[in-house]
């Protein structure tokens, strides 16, 4: 998540702020629960491909991006791990471009893969996010190893990289791995900044993965994070993780500091896939924001309900 600095006053509680701690005022009533009820019938298909996500491979990713010192935007770690994610998602068979990100210093950049979907131009697209950089607020020079902000996001955009690769689907599919998010959500301003007027009606949803792996509550539970523009795919993602999960879900419409909220402010539905209660989670932005405080089988419960999600969305042919 971004580190804490004073929000801009055109754009209050929006931009710039940590979730952890204090939160902007907009984003302080309850969230409300979403009711299990809206459970559905499983699709087998969906089932059997829930079955290919692989507790161990999303951990040998996370233990790859927090073994460095530091991700930082600017720093030859953020360089090395962001070229190993552009081969690893290659490797998977996605078309790899990537997109300078200078505010963020250094090789800073988005990294993009896509997959096309089958049905006739122009398609919509699906986007899945997560940023790949890490930071520690007692400076620069500090380990930011950021295995759950945003390591667990990372390697949780590769598992379902890996999953859906080479799977036809109607609509495009389309993953980033986002630079300069600590420092002010750069990366993803950058590419909303940078979208062609005939490309954003294209996108259908933006699915957010920030910090998917930190248990701050007695049952594993996530939020799910939009606006109004957000809703269905909101209701979308509820119904994915009744029928699919054991995640007790909450959500809310006070959208901040994270890289759905370009989106949103674009008027592109984007919600935040996070761990429930992320502001209770002290962890991140220090050092102790290690591999061993991951909770992996959280993680792997809101990936389950992710997927499912984009099974649903992406379509078949």
């Amino acid at each position: 998540m971004v580190p804490t600095t004073p929000p801009a006053p055109s754009r209050p509680h929006r931009h710039g702020g940590c979730r952890a701690g204090h939160r902007p005022p907009a984003a302080r009533p309850p969230v409300s629960a979403v009711s299990r009820a809206e459970r559905v019938a499983p699709d087998p298909d969906v089932v059997a491909l829930l079955g290919t996500l692989c507790r161990d491979a999303f951990l040998a990713d996370l233990g790859l991006l927090a073994a460095h010192h530091t991700r930082r935007s600017d720093s030859t770690g953020f360089d090395e791990v962001a070229t190993w994610a552009e081969i690893a998602l290659a490797e998977a068979g996605y078309s790899i471009t990537t997109q300078p990100v200078p505010r963020g210093g250094g090789r800073c950049r988005n990294v993009i893969a896509d997959q096309p979907g089958s049905h006739a131009e122009p398609r919509e697209v699906v986007l899945v996010t997560a940023h790949l950089d890490s930071i520690n607020l007692s400076g620069p020079a500090e380990p930011a190893p950021g295995a759950d902000d945003n390591g667990s996001g990372s390697a949780g955009l590769l598992a379902l990289a890996r999953a859906l690769a080479r799977r036809p689907t109607a609509r495009d599919l389309r993953l980033i791995l986002f630079g300069g998010e600590e420092e002010g959500l750069f990366g993803s301003e950058v590419y909303v900044a940078a979208l062609p007027a005939d490309e954003r009606p294209r996108i259908r949803a933006v699915l957010n993965m920030d910090m998917i792996g930190g248990r701050n509550t007695a049952e594993p539970g996530v939020l799910l994070e939009g606006a109004a523009v957000s809703q269905e795919v909101i209701d979308a993602l509820a119904r994915a993780a009744a029928t699919y999960t054991d995640l007790a879900v909450t959500t809310s419409l006070h959208p901040f500091n994270s890289d759905h909220v370009p989106f949103i402010d674009a008027g592109i539905p984007a919600v935040l896939t996070i761990e429930a209660d992320d502001g209770a989670n002290t962890r991140p932005h220090t050092a102790a924001d290690t591999v061993a405080a991951v909770d992996p089988d959280l993680a792997v419960e809101i990936l389950r309900m992710n997927l499912a999600y984009l099974a649903e969305t992406l379509g078949r042919p």
